[in-house]
């Protein structure tokens, strides 16, 4: 064999142990997903690999999603009141990039789904538990919902932050209730819009009531103003005027000279 076959063949070799090292020792971590790496003598390492390309030597790489997850589960509640319900509760989640490793220590090479049907289903049973006993069933059901729904998202979002899962919003469905219990929360809702309703009602022949009144108080002053500023216009030449008006009008009329006393009786034809 001629040496440059030899340095061909041995080239090729190179180049084949070179593609061949490079995806041993260097791996691609996708879109969405963090790198969990294990090495042979330290076990789970605490700092996790971002996207892209990474040497990683003889470490073996997981991994493992951080992305947006949406989560359905149906629960099943308690209220105050003792009425037991269920309820679809929508959640959406990820796992924190910087906490990932502290996941994958603690539940191992379990799939994200079968955490999220079980230990964060137990946490979500639990917040749920914990704030429905506070409330009765008509508010959960009624004007109370978004309380109730803020409560359960701050408590589920708090038990499994530490742990490294990041809790982005949360839904609270209509509980399921039986017939019988629907029919007694209908006439209980009934009953206080018609309690709200006798009262706007009063509310608004009162205000009428007490609109008219002002109004007759307001012409009352009025005339009283205008019968003052007559009564202050009125003086003694005002009279002495008005008087000779009268007599002019009505045919009678003194005159007093110098000479004598002319008097008209009446307007002459």
């Amino acid at each position: 064999m001629s040496k440059s076959f030899k340095y061909g063949i041995s080239t090729v070799i190179i180049l084949i142990a070179v593609i061949i090292g490079g995806f041993r020792f260097f791996e691609k971590i996708d879109n969405g997903n963090v790198g969990i790496r294990y090495s042979m003598s330290g076990g789970v390492r605490d700092q996790s690999l971002r996207q892209g390309v990474h040497f990683v030597g003889l470490d073996k790489v997981t991994q493992y999603p951080v992305r947006s997850q949406t989560v359905k589960q149906q629960v099943g509640l308690a209220t105050k009141d003792g009425k037991k319900t269920t309820v679809n509760i929508t959640y959406a989640y990820h796992v924190d990039a910087t906490k990932a490793a502290k996941v994958y220590k603690k539940f191992g090479s379990a799939d994200i789904h079968q955490i999220e049907n079980g230990w964060l289903n137990q946490k979500l049973q639990k917040a749920g538990r914990d704030e429905l006993a506070k409330y009765s069933l008509l508010d959960v059901m009624g004007s109370g919902s978004a309380k109730v729904q803020g409560a359960i998202f701050k408590d589920f979002q708090k038990s499994v932050e530490k742990q490294g899962f990041i809790i982005e919003d949360l839904s609270f469905g209509v509980p399921d209730v039986d017939a019988q219990t629907q029919k007694s929360i209908d006439d209980l809702i009934k009953a206080s819009q018609d309690n709200e309703r006798a009262k706007l009602e009063a509310k608004t022949k009162k205000t009428k009531a007490q609109a008219d009144a002002d109004a007759k108080v307001a012409r009352a002053e009025g005339e009283a103003e205008a019968n003052k500023k007559i009564a202050d216009s009125i003086n003694e030449n005002n009279l002495k005027y008005m008087e000779e008006q009268a007599h002019l009008k009505h045919g009678f009329v003194t005159v007093q000279g110098a000479t004598g006393v002319i008097t008209n009786q009446g307007n002459q034809q």
